[in-house]
């Protein structure tokens, strides 16, 4: 088994990235479930494990087991105090109440995917992980499927449930969701030629661009489609028009799917800010567009919420839509969710859901945003400290945003997609050839 997860797991060598669920800072299965697993009842919600016992208090007295959590660091440099030590201190009352001992391990971001690996394969890792690149973890069977631990009320309580989904099994629990792809318009811009409000459609966007290129001489909108971040352009520049033109991304199989009529939609309508003079031939190399913005010099562009404190302080006077709507009426964009997992191999998985659902309870979490890293609520119940002005969208629309695909091989099919819209700029291909050959790539390199 240890070979086995070693070799699909080659492709999850990379570097985690720099947190992308940013929030109010600008920081950044083969696996079959356990027969303990299998029998918990989902009806009482209880978490007995095998040398356990449970009470009336929803307590369980795991009979001094042990579990390890693996998680990175987030305290900033002035917090009170380091994550260690936020961690040791939220786990004592769940130690005492459920009789067991929970070993925090703080890894630094450098070499967090590698370590992970490392530790589950060779089975000295943690019970219970963080993850933001879960796809060939769950692929070779290291990661366990949370369904039997979670009852439908607990899941209901949830906010971005979903997301923790792969080919359709959950084996993720979305702890730290934000950072969402956003529009962002300068009013004053927008106002100086006569808009009064927010787009909030594809024609109304295009409308407005034109508008204020012919009455502003401001540059309307732009999006990165040069530089070297691939994944950072998709989330921003390709995947919230694809979903907003009311494509899915995966097929039953799941594997990308774009060569459709929604992609097409897609790259038609991306290929049009080129045709209508809003972009130039500078549209593939690397551009700061968010100093453009801050200095006024740029109307709209697609970014990050945790971006906004900083237009607020260069005195940008700024509105925003969470998604622009497609030409059926949908939308969606992309939204970072990092989340929590139980490895497979863990001996005490009764005592990791146990802790994971702790983890993610209210209380934590609002200590957590609170004296460590301010982030939106993932509980119905959890307090809010992300920015104000993003509250009823992270609270009440949670229906609109949509994660990562987790696919085969996605890193590569990412870099490819990036390529050809790039000669699509340069009028080398044409949208349907975009399309044509990125599913032909792709394809021939999973065969």
């Amino acid at each position: 088994m240890k070979k086995k997860w070693l070799a699909l797991l080659i492709g999850a060598s990379m570097l985690m990235g720099t947190l992308t669920a940013c929030g109010s800072g600008e920081a950044a299965s083969e696996s079959g479930q356990s027969q303990a697993s299998q029998t918990q009842s989902q009806e009482t919600g209880t978490q007995e494990a095998a040398a356990g016992t449970g009470d009336a208090s929803g307590t369980t007295d795991f009979g001094g087991a042990e579990i390890s959590v693996w998680v990175p660091p987030y305290a900033s440099s002035d917090a009170a105090q380091n994550d260690q030590e936020f961690w040791d201190a939220q786990f004592d009352t769940f130690e005492a109440e459920n009789n067991c001992t929970v070993h925090v391990e703080i890894v630094p971001w450098d070499g967090y995917i590698q370590k992970i690996t490392t530790g589950l394969t060779s089975g000295d890792g943690p019970d219970v992980l963080y993850i933001d690149t879960p796809y060939d973890l769950a692929a070779a069977g290291a990661l366990e499927p949370l369904e039997s631990y979670f009852t439908e009320e607990e899941t209901a309580n949830y906010i971005y449930w979903d997301l923790g989904q792969i080919n359709g099994t959950q084996y993720l629990a979305p702890m730290l969701v934000g950072n969402a792809s956003i529009l962002y318009c300068n009013m004053d811009i927008l106002n100086e030629a006569g808009i009064q409000a927010v787009p909030q459609t594809w024609e109304e966007f295009m409308d407005a661009c034109m508008t204020i290129q012919e009455t502003t001489g401001v540059q309307p909108f732009l999006q990165s489609w040069g530089g070297t971040v691939v994944k950072g352009v998709i989330t921003t520049s390709f995947l919230p028009y694809y979903w907003q033109a009311g494509g899915e991304f995966l097929d039953s199989e799941g594997k990308p799917s774009i060569n459709n009529e929604y992609g097409l939609k897609t790259l038609e309508f991306l290929k049009s800010f080129m045709d209508n003079g809003i972009y130039n031939e500078t549209i593939t190399a690397e551009d700061d567009i968010k100093t453009k913005f801050q200095s006024g010099e740029l109307a709209m562009y697609v970014g990050d919420t945790g971006s906004a404190s900083s237009h607020t302080e260069k005195g940008i006077n700024w509105d925003f839509t969470p998604a622009l709507t497609g030409t059926d009426g949908i939308q969606a964009t992309w939204i970072a969710a990092d989340s929590l997992a139980i490895a497979s191999n863990s001996e005490n998985k009764e005592l990791a859901a146990a802790a994971m659902k702790y983890m993610l309870s209210a209380p934590v979490m609002d200590a957590f945003h609170e004296q460590m890293y301010a982030m939106c609520p993932i509980t119905t119940d959890a307090a809010y400290y992300d920015n104000e002005r993003f509250q009823t969208m992270y609270t009440e629309q949670a229906d609109i945003f949509n994660n990562w695909p987790q696919f085969e091989n996605a890193d590569s099919f990412w870099d490819i997609l990036f390529k050809n819209i790039q000669f699509m700029y340069m009028g080398d291909m044409t949208p349907q050839e975009v399309l044509d050959d990125t599913m032909a790539q792709y394809e021939s390199q999973i065969v």
